[in-house]
């Protein structure tokens, strides 16, 4: 069982830029086109939905883990783009990456060890790999099929070699 992290609630990983910093709320959804205020559509990367489709089918349970203090406008953007149906829990505060981690952990009762955490940002690459999570950086494209399944085998590879703390 692993549970699959996603950085900033999506920013670089399940969408092309950082939602509070690029986006204007409120957001609208008319036939599952989701705007901003300023008309600028919403998207997410082409992997997305095959990936969290992929979870959901295998039982992999995913999470948000974002340093960012707009809560409430990413749940609203992730139930207007209907992917916060594929999420069990939403740790969305300004803390260290090892604190969401230790919520998720706490929460789903499993051990960092099991986990597998998706990032744009080096530094919170390295937090998250300190605790003993399988940390997974993303470049501008986000995650797509390919990282993912790499960060799939990654994660395998480690839990033969167990190093949980």
């Amino acid at each position: 069982k692993a549970v699959v992290s996603t950085q900033s609630t999506g920013d670089y990983t399940v969408w092309p830029y950082w939602a509070d910093c690029h986006l204007d709320p409120p957001f609208s959804s008319v036939q599952g086109v989701v705007k901003d205020s300023s008309r600028s559509v919403v998207r997410i990367y082409s992997d997305i939905i095959k990936i969290l489709e992929f979870c959901k089918s295998h039982g992999i349970p995913l999470a948000v883990a974002s340093k960012s203090p707009e809560t409430s406008m990413y749940k609203e953007l992730m139930k207007l783009l209907d992917i916060h149906k594929y999420f069990v829990q939403f740790e969305i505060y300004r803390r260290s990456k090892d604190n969401h981690m230790r919520a998720i952990s706490k929460q789903q009762g499993i051990n960092y060890s099991e986990m597998i955490f998706f990032d744009d940002e080096y530094g919170n690459i390295r937090t998250t790999e300190n605790i003993g999570v399988t940390a997974v950086h993303c470049p501008r494209e986000g995650v797509t099929w390919k990282l993912f399944m790499g960060a799939l085998k990654k994660h395998s590879d480690r839990k033969k070699t167990p190093t949980d703390t």
